[in-house]
Parts: structure tokens; sequence; C-alpha cells
């Protein structure tokens, strides 16, 4: 049974934060992060963007003390300004040590909806039980591959994504909340490039050349169904929850003849002996179609995955 969107009430204006300080920008071995905060004098609330691959992804966090959400709400309603646009996200909510409500929307898309065609924000809406941002529900076919191939993402479009976040100045927040409101961010091309630039530097500590990977013609993808390394039972239906709000993805280094040479856990929070089975299981029986440059030509790069939408088996195979 279909029901309506809880959305918050229009008898209450949505209250507008506007941006306090600077971007500021932090990275470690496995991410990058840009972050500022927005007030509206009386309340304040911190937006982080997250991204631990090169592609138009990011991982939205918020922290403040004055979101509230709907009791029964499961996701919140959000769209870029001016364009608008609905998109949902699940999220996941926790507390800072300070104490802080902590609000975890998983990965967002800086771009066109690729989910469009599902409806709100694709099937479960980015970050929640759908086919996650790049791809198609599992099975939904990979074109000259045949019906059955994993689907193989396209390279990252660096220049659209610079095009599509000089359009924005704001992103509203709305469905699923007690009382909307907005971040008045301005263009979020300059953050964007910036962030960009985070990730060359992240490529070149995981030992990769960056430069190959902004001409790059072809992603790494597996060979056959990659559900099919990891053993039967290794991951438990009651064990999804650990994988919500874009944690624990697998990153998988490959060579240029396709081989996996490792493979590191991101943001872990599955069990470190489950992670361990999990990475076991790609790098002995993992086969990859290499990354091509852009002549054409076989190149080392990587494989990041999210386990439901690329590692879970699917039900009754």
């Amino acid at each position: 049974m279909a029901t309506a969107p809880l959305t918050a009430s229009a008898q209450e204006a949505p209250l507008v934060y506007t941006q306090s300080g600077p971007w500021s920008l932090d990275f470690g071995d496995d991410y990058c992060q840009l972050a500022s905060i927005y007030s509206n004098g009386d309340n304040e609330i911190a937006l982080a963007l997250e991204r631990n691959r090169a592609d138009n992804s990011v991982r939205m966090i918020l922290v403040s003390d004055s979101i509230r959400t709907f009791r029964a709400a499961d996701q919140i309603g959000y769209s870029y300004l001016p364009s608008g646009g609905e998109r949902t996200a699940r999220y996941i909510k926790s507390e800072t040590p300070d104490g802080r409500d902590y609000f975890n929307f998983g990965n967002i898309i800086i771009g066109p909806d690729p989910f469009a065609g599902f409806g709100a924000g694709g099937p479960g809406g980015p970050g929640g039980p759908g086919p996650g941002p790049g791809g198609p529900p599992p099975g939904a076919g990979a074109g000259a591959q045949g019906a059955d191939a994993p689907f193989v993402q396209p390279p990252y479009d660096r220049a659209a994504e610079l095009e599509f976040a000089a359009g924005i100045n704001g992103i509203a927040f709305d469905e699923g909340l007690l009382r909307g409101f907005s971040l008045q961010t301005g263009s979020l091309r300059a953050p964007l490039e910036a962030l960009q630039t985070c990730m060359d530097d992240l490529l070149v500590t995981w030992g990769l050349d960056y430069e190959k990977h902004r001409t790059m013609t072809r992603r790494a993808a597996p060979v056959g169904q990659a559900f099919e390394w990891i053993p039967r039972g290794t991951v438990g239906f009651q064990e999804f929850g650990a994988f919500g709000g874009a944690r624990n993805p697998f990153r998988v280094m490959i060579d240029a003849q396709g081989k996996p040479t490792s493979c590191t856990v991101h943001w872990p929070s599955l069990a470190e002996r489950k992670n361990e089975a999990i990475c076991k299981g790609i790098m002995e029986n993992g086969s990859f179609t290499p990354a091509l440059d852009a002549d054409g030509q076989p190149m080392a790069s990587y494989w990041m995955v999210d386990y439901v939408f690329g590692l879970n088996r699917p039900f009754g195979q």
C-alpha cells in the first residue's frame, strides 16, 4: 500500500542556514572530506561531503542539534538549489562524542539523478536498498557483455561533475522532517574541484597514475559475477545493517593484467573476521578485465564495490 511522503508542515517556512565559514579540506589514506558550518543565527548545522573513489558520488553527513525527523521517517528528501528535483536518501542516525545528532545519508550523486527511472531517488534511494551510485539493479545486464554480465560503470566524467556543481548554490531538505531547512552553500564548483584534486592525490597514495585515470576509457570490472567469489553464508541478512550509510566498501587494487593485488576495507563497520573472509574470497577467486588508458592500453587501477550491490548473492542463486 503506497503512503504519502512525510513532508514538513507548510505552515512553517523552511529555515535558512547561511555559510558561516570557509570550506575545510581533510584527507587520510582512504578518504577526502570537505566540511563547512552553516548558521541561522540560533543554531548551526555542519555539512561534510566525503569521497573515497574517483567518481561523482559523495557521502553526505549532517551534524546538528536542531534537525528533527518524523518518528516514522526512514529517509530524508533533499534537492539541489535552484534547480530542484527531489531526491531521497535513507539515513543512519547516531551521536557524536559531544552529544550532537549525526545523520549519515550514504552516497549521493553530484549530477543528474541516475535513478529517476526507478522512481524518487531510485529503488530505496541512493544509499538505500537499490543499485547504489553508478549502476543498475544487480543482474540488469551490461549491453555487449550479455544480459547476465556485471554492469560496468562508465569512466568518471570530471568536467560534467564540475559543470553540474557550478549550477548548485544550496541544498534543501524537507521530506521526513518536522521542519524543512536549506543550506546556502554558494556555488559548489570550486569545492568539488578541490575534492577532485584531493582524489588525484589519493590515487597516487594508492600507487596509481592519476593522470591516466583522468583520461581512462574503461574501468576495471569483474569477469563474471563477483558474488560467486564469496563463500555462501559469509554474511547473514541480519548483518546487512553494517553496510548502510556507504560504510564498509571494498577497494581492490588490480594490475594491468587484471589480477587483484590487494583488498582494503574503507570505513569498516562489519566484523573484522567477516571482512577478512570477503577479501580472501576476492583475492583467491577474483578475476578482472583491466582498466584501459586513453590509448586503449591496459593500466593498473582499482575496483570499489559496496557489498550489498556487488558481492551479495541474489536470492535463490
